[in-house]
């Protein structure tokens, strides 16, 4: 795992000494067997061991267009199969087949409160 020191809230310093004495400054990179938790607010974590852990899949909400900028997608060259994903995410598997009718659908989910 590898983290990065940082000063602890209201201090300028990390307050973590190497083997010879000296204080590691901010910013110091290193790399550690396991997560220092007794070190908590004084590190970020970098980079993580991923043995023995499950990687997350999916798109998850960040990619999610609102029904206005699908609606944009229509008219701006985006291939149909990709505009009628997107419009997918909004309007679940009552989406219909046709482009017209993606837009109309897109058009009432836009005007919805």
């Amino acid at each position: 795992m590898k983290i990065r020191l940082k000063a602890p809230a209201g201090l300028n310093s990390t307050g973590i000494y190497g083997k010879d004495g000296v204080e590691m400054p901010v910013g110091h990179e290193m790399d550690v067997a396991e997560e220092p938790k007794g070190w908590a607010d004084r590190y970020d974590i970098l980079s993580a061991d991923s043995k023995g852990k499950e990687a997350v899949t999916g798109s998850g909400d960040a990619d999610t267009k609102t029904a206005a900028e699908v609606l944009a997608m229509a008219n701006d060259g985006t291939q149909f199969m990709t505009f009628k994903a997107a419009a997918k995410k909004l309007l679940g598997d009552k989406t219909p087949d046709s482009k017209a009718e993606i837009v109309a659908a897109l058009e009432d989910l836009a005007t919805q409160p």
